[in-house]
């Protein structure tokens, strides 16, 4: 007797790991290499944001609590936003949160096969016409 294999979900043989949890993804977007991208992302726009937006207020105003909680939320939000798009990367399927990354001297040289040489003019036949 036949089975009805329309019923069957069809098996993908490519199909992607699920992605990744999000702890596992903030955890490798606050270590290593990431925090250190984050962190001068946050400098970066940072300072602009504070030459923007509050010079004005530290250099003739007093200071503040309140503006002391403007000028740490200026590089802050900038460093969570970075922070969560490398985590937002990280949890993609495929993508593991610790990417080994190899010494460019000893990274292993692609193997491919040499170009086949060229016939000069002068090696090849007469023309026909």
């Amino acid at each position: 007797m036949l089975k009805d294999t329309m019923s069957l979900p069809e098996q993908d043989p490519e199909a992607k790991a699920p992605a990744v949890a999000w702890s596992v993804a903030l955890r490798g977007a606050v270590l290593g290499r990431s925090l250190a991208q984050t962190t001068t992302a946050a400098l970066l726009v940072g300072s602009t944001l504070f030459m923007v937006n509050l010079y004005s207020q530290v250099r003739e105003g007093p200071f503040t609590w309140a503006l002391a909680i403007r000028m740490a939320l200026t590089f802050l939000v900038p460093w969570f936003n970075a922070t969560m798009g490398i985590a937002i990367g990280l949890r993609k399927p495929g993508v593991p949160p610790h990417r080994p990354t190899e010494p460019a001297d000893t990274a292993a040289p692609h193997e491919s096969a040499p170009p086949p040489p060229r016939a000069s003019r002068s090696q090849a036949g007469p023309v026909e016409r």
